[in-house]
Parts: structure tokens; sequence; C-alpha cells
């Protein structure tokens, strides 16, 4: 593997977490502020899937002690398989499969 090979994959990885920890901390602060209907913040700085209820990752829950890639088909998704198995172990969901 090439260093831009390697450096890309440890800034997807980066990303990756980055946006894991910034969806908890916005859902750590939305779950006592019940009068507040909308959150423009939550989706600027955390994409979230349609249909998935704010605070609850989406994705299916991480089996202990296996790898998200070991628990899914991700053949064609454009992440590395680090990449989907930091995911998988920050959230303790294993992200849905993205289409290339």
């Amino acid at each position: 593997m090439s260093h831009r090979t390697t450096l890309r994959h440890a800034r997807k990885a980066a990303a990756a977490m980055l946006i894991a920890v910034a969806a908890f901390g916005l859902t750590a602060c939305q779950d006592g502020d019940t009068g507040n209907s909308s959150s423009p913040s939550a989706s600027a700085s955390a994409p979230q899937s349609p249909g998935t209820p704010s605070g609850t990752p989406s994705g299916t829950p991480k089996k202990p002690d296996t790898k998200c890639t070991d628990q899914i088909n991700y053949a064609g998704d454009p992440r590395s398989n680090a990449d989907i198995n930091s995911i998988g172990e920050e959230t303790g969901y294993c992200p849905p499969v993205q289409p290339q």
C-alpha cells in the first residue's frame, strides 16, 4: 500500500471518528431539551439517514467480539474495512452498506 493510500485511509478514519463523536455529543445535549422540536446544527455536523429517530445510530447492532466486515457483506462499499470496523467499534452499530 502506498504512502498516499495509507494517508487517505487515515484521514477517512479520522473523519469518521469526528462524525461519530459529534453525533454522540449532539445527542447527549438534545436528550434533556424536550422543548426544542428542531435542531439545525445536528443535521449540519452529523448526517443521519432518513427515518432514523434522533439519537439512534443507523445500521445493524454490532455483535460482541465480531468485526462489522465479518458480520455484513460490504462488497462494493467504497470505504475501507478499517473505516467500516472503526465506525462499528465507536458506535456499537455496523454502518449500512454505501453504494459506489
